[in-house]
């Protein structure tokens, strides 16, 4: 089976990032404060839009991934490349999991002892114990969204290159997703501009995460997109 991609699909993945950067853009310059507010870890009164989005995001990824790994996985060729979407799923649940402190912001438990003692914001979770479960993994997630959805299809586009082998159809992100690893770019450079406003509410490291969120929630979706035979 040759994945291909539907027009349908094409174009969600090419707007919704769009149109999500273009109203985060529109806040932070008419209303600061409000963009300060979405971009806050306090969820009361508006506050922690942006964390909370990040969390619905990845949900409709989850599951249509994982049911795609059920149904389909014999499908995909060879076997073991269904298993890197797997590992993205798993991967998803985690990051939503941490997102909320795997339910401690809805329900508001008291953080259990264990975790007290080694979390250095006092929450249910495992990001804020180490880096090797929070900025490592996250930056080897970010470098795959910019050169896996970015540049490599870019250079196919611009050389009209497609990917050859079987594996690499169902290893890397869709030229579909490229709208979405730009607008994860252009977050991620916002976070190093000199200007206060765009640096600290639309470079936040919260609303990056909503973006990468998004980029590995479409990732996902393209599996069960994909499926029709080229």
């Amino acid at each position: 089976m040759r994945p291909t991609t539907p027009l349908w699909f094409s174009a969600i993945s090419h707007s919704l990032p769009w149109l999500l950067f273009g109203y985060m853009v529109f806040i932070t310059i008419t209303d600061p404060s409000q963009m300060a507010l979405y971009t806050s870890k306090d969820h009361v009164e508006g506050g922690g839009l942006i964390e909370n989005l990040t969390v619905l995001v990845l949900i409709p990824g989850i599951i249509l991934g994982l049911l795609f790994f059920i149904r389909n996985r014999k499908q995909m060729q060879p076997w073991w490349t269904a298993y890197w979407l797997l590992a993205w799923v798993l991967a998803c649940i985690y990051f939503a999991g941490e997102e909320i402190s795997w339910g401690q912001w809805y329900f508001e438990w008291e953080t259990p002892q264990a975790f007290s003692e080694i979390n250095d914001q006092n929450e249910t979770n495992l990001h804020n114990t180490s880096t090797w479960l929070d900025q490592k993994p996250r930056t080897l997630v970010e470098l795959w969204i910019f050169f896996g959805g970015l540049i490599l299809p870019l250079a196919s586009l611009i050389f009209k290159k497609e990917a050859s082998s079987q594996w690499r159809q169902w290893i890397f992100p869709l030229p579909a997703l490229m709208s979405a690893a730009m607008i994860f770019t252009l977050v991620r450079f916002a976070g190093w501009s000199e200007i206060y406003e765009i640096r600290e509410l639309l470079g936040s490291s919260e609303f990056r995460e909503l973006c990468i969120a998004l980029f590995l929630s479409l990732f996902l979706i393209s599996y069960p997109a994909r499926l029709k035979q080229g």
